[in-house]
């Protein structure tokens, strides 16, 4: 089961089936069907198919609204949006590392005097034995208030989520449990064997009963169940054929971008805020005397010797 499969019922002969899929897509709020349900809702002659593409057409429109898609519901919950973070706080890591040892050398290098020499040495040193410390520590005697640019560099929370791989869609025998979720009288007996057509069947067959469990049971816990494993049933089969066709991996290309060179993390804000100290001023040059100016003066105090003589 995927979206064109949906589409391509949602158009189809059969009005049963097209009432059919229009629950479906309304259970499972997919968006990318929004334009499908209202060109069908104008050209849909069958008033209870057409109530049902009204009703899916309404939630739909209230879950794009929310920003809610199918492909970012199913990233979380298989924790792949995880793996594209730890991604992102690697660059966002490596980027600060950068920022901070440009603003350390840069500072070195604006410092002058013997002690700006020797510190200046001892960080070339420590980057010639890959000993961060030597370089910090040379900024730390340095600058007061040195250490505050470092910190939290390496404070960023590790996420130790592992993306979770799908399950081939399942075609095992469901009738028993389709029966618990039509037939039982108790609730939580309907409720429980929606999620076990979720959770154990895994059978996108499973979808047009869920669908309609979700829309005609009286029980409020039932249909959150339905909806619930619906979802599951869905986003796992979308997930497999992603995975097998390769679909996946280039949604994950598409999905990754560069560091931006402007960050919300503190530690780059104080890097890029830092004002640079300013360089001392050049001393102010002689003034200058012409050869004129040399000339008579030194006849004035030769005038001056004969005059005393």
């Amino acid at each position: 089961m995927n979206l064109q499969t949906l589409l391509a019922d949602l158009t189809g002969p059969d009005a049963a089936i097209r009432l059919q899929t229009a629950r479906i897509i309304g259970m499972l709020d997919e968006t990318a069907a929004l334009e499908a349900l209202a060109a069908q809702y104008r050209a849909e002659s069958v008033g209870e198919v057409k109530a049902s593409l009204a009703w899916a057409g309404k939630r739909v429109q209230a879950a794009r609204q929310a920003g809610y898609t199918t492909l970012d519901a199913l990233f979380h919950h298989f924790h792949i949006d995880y793996e594209l973070q730890v991604e992102q706080d690697k660059k966002e890591a490596d980027l600060l590392k950068q920022m901070q040892h440009e603003a350390d050398m840069q500072l070195l290098r604006e410092r002058s005097g013997k002690a700006g020499d020797m510190a200046l040495g001892m960080a070339i040193g420590g980057a010639l034995l890959g000993t961060q410390g030597m370089v910090m520590g040379a900024m730390t005697a340095l600058t007061p208030g040195a250490e505050v640019l470092s910190s939290g560099l390496d404070d960023r929370p590790q996420i130790g989520k592992q993306r979770i791989p799908p399950t081939r869609p399942g075609d095992s025998d469901i009738r028993m449990i389709l029966r618990r979720l039509q037939d039982d009288p108790d609730p939580d007996r309907r409720r429980k064997a929606a999620i076990d057509l979720g959770s154990i069947s895994n059978n996108p067959a499973a979808l047009p009963y869920l669908a309609q469990a979700f829309v005609e049971d009286v029980n409020t816990a039932v249909r959150e169940a339905a909806q619930r494993s619906g979802k599951l049933i869905y986003w796992n089969a979308i997930y497999w054929e992603m995975e097998q066709s390769g679909a996946l991996a280039q949604e994950l290309e598409r999905r990754k971008s560069p560091v931006p060179p402007t960050t919300s993390h503190p530690a780059i804000r104080r890097i890029q805020t830092q004002e640079t100290p300013a360089a001392p001023s050049a001393p102010e040059p002689p003034p200058q005397i012409s050869l004129a100016d040399i000339l008579r003066k030194a006849e004035e105090k030769r005038d001056q010797r004969k005059n005393k003589g």
